[in-house]
């Protein structure tokens, strides 16, 4: 992979030399050191965090996309590919082209995609210790491992997920090591001042222990897709340095960098260290967070929106779009076009502000809800409930799909060509087969060279048109004969011929 250096512009250097020098004409004064002594304190305490995880259907990607106008763009740091080939004829395809090889390449390693990130010790005891960082740092991962020094004699240390909260975007890992772990100082967060200088330590694209510096731009950031309230600096933060330690002056952590404003540099966010100690315990024991939940969609009082419900055009409050059947809210009497203007006696003026309260409530608890209903001011009481847990709702329904479908394991997943599929492969819209969807990484099929987007024609000697014709001759651990259809660069069709010796892939 080829490194790419950036370098700090010499106006940013300048105009923090001058600020020194006004401080004191001294050569080395205290604000001149402090954040070599911020260095000294805090990078023991800092991880280098590797993952590697199997690659999916055979090209890296994270469902969403890097694409986002605010995104966690540091979870799209991938490094090398492993063991891809390129998607050849028979018996070619070579190590680095992207995909597995053509069909006849053999004991081809199951190819991994590789990230970096950061973490820092927040508990260290005789055996090892805990290491905070960001949930999608590591989310997914097949193995995490971390590296304390950056020695030359440094070996990886494997960490284990111990807890997780995708909402906040934060994990908990287990090292367990005889070495002597610094673990860091939790500050808070609420006493921060906007102006203040800040430090931020990281990997940054696989620099290792580094620090950045700058000040704190804004505090209580609400982002597109994002959870809670978050901090805004200017310190430089680049891919790698998700789920380090942003830190004040005194070598206390304040935050967690997450994101940054992909439109342009000097625009980082932090997650509020305040908001992660909040929900330590529960990670910890449970390794979960259990967050309060009342059951509606809101969006942002608009002036036309208030004109037309009557309130006052300057009116900043969440209005309700919609109320889930079953969930507290209906059973309290919220209804749609409900403004609420107050959780609990506090006022909240945004979506972001009314997510904070309620799910600040603890669970069975009654949150008291100030709203505007035709123009008149009410309160209901909604008694809140735990937050359903939609992520892994949706991964028994995708798991349920995929067993329905498949009848035996193959090591592919197979759809009916539809006519989109058909236009993109450059083949008729009748034409008879089965596409390959995606090859599970290490499996006889993808030893065999089956890739995506291959259409399957026959199997042994038997036309197919349709995956239950597929599964009509593939349902035992046997030997087939699979004869398939590829489009190679640029745009040249090739046939092949592939045994498929499921009796060898025995679990």
């Amino acid at each position: 992979m080829k490194k790419q250096l950036f370098i700090i512009g010499s106006l940013y250097l300048t105009i923090f030399s001058t600020f020194a020098h006004a401080a004191s004409a001294e050569p080395k004064s205290e604000l001149t050191n402090i954040f070599v002594q911020i260095s000294k304190k805090m990078i023991p305490s800092v991880v280098n965090i590797f993952t590697t995880s199997k690659m999916k259907g055979g090209m890296p990607g994270r469902e969403g996309g890097p694409d986002d106008l605010w995104r966690r763009f540091f979870e799209d740091f991938f490094g090398e590919q492993f063991g891809g080939g390129g998607p050849g004829g028979p018996g070619q395809g070579g190590p680095g082209q992207g995909g597995p090889g053509g069909p006849g390449l053999r004991g081809v390693p199951a190819p991994k995609v590789q990230a970096l990130g950061t973490g820092f010790i927040i508990e260290a005891n005789n055996s090892g210790g805990l290491i905070l960082t960001n949930n999608h740092v590591v989310e997914g991962a097949d193995e995490i491992f971390v590296k304390f020094t950056e020695a030359v004699d440094e070996k990886d240390t494997e960490a284990e997920i111990i807890g997780k909260d995708p909402d906040l975007d934060v994990a908990i890992l287990r090292v367990k090591t005889h070495r002597k772990l610094d673990a860091a100082v939790l500050s808070d967060s609420d006493k921060l001042e906007v102006g203040e200088w800040v430090a931020a330590l990281g990997n940054p694209f696989g620099h290792g222990h580094s620090v950045t510096h700058g000040i704190l731009s804004a505090k209580e950031r609400a982002l597109p897709g994002g959870f809670g309230k978050y901090l805004q600096v200017d310190a430089p933060i680049n891919p790698g340095n998700s789920g380090g330690p942003l830190v004040n002056l005194n070598g206390e952590v304040i935050g967690i960098n997450n994101a940054i404003d992909s439109r342009g540099p000097g625009i980082g966010f932090a997650i509020p260290i305040n908001q992660v100690k909040a929900i330590l315990t529960q990670l910890k024991e449970k390794g979960r967070v259990d967050r309060g939940y009342i059951g509606v969609s809101v969006d942002e009082l608009r002036p036309d929106l208030a004109k037309s419900l009557k309130l006052d055009e300057n009116l900043k409050a969440p209005i309700i779009t919609n109320v889930i059947a079953g969930q507290p809210a209906q059973k309290a009497g919220l209804q749609a076009y409900d403004v609420i203007t107050e959780v609990n006696g506090k006022k909240v003026y945004t979506a972001p502000d009314l997510v904070s309260e309620i799910t600040s409530v603890s669970i069975g608890q009654v949150a008291k809800l100030k709203i505007l209903r035709t123009g008149a001011e009410k309160t209901v009481e909604v008694r809140v409930a735990a937050k359903p847990d939609f992520r892994r709702t949706q991964e028994k329904l995708k798991a349920g799909k995929k067993d329905k479908k498949r009848k035996i394991n193959t090591g592919i997943e197979l759809s009916d060509i539809d006519p989109d599929d058909a236009k993109r492969l450059g083949i008729a819209e009748n034409y008879k087969g089965v596409l390959v969807t995606e090859v599970e990484p290490g499996s006889i099929a993808f030893q065999q060279g089956l890739v995506r987007d291959d259409v399957i024609l026959e199997v042994n000697q038997k036309p197919i048109k349709s995956v239950d014709d597929f599964y009509k001759i593939v349902n035992s651990k046997k030997s087939y004969l699979l004869r398939v259809r590829r489009l190679e660069e640029p745009g040249q069709e090739v046939f092949a011929v592939v045994t498929l010796n499921l009796a060898a892939n025995e679990d």
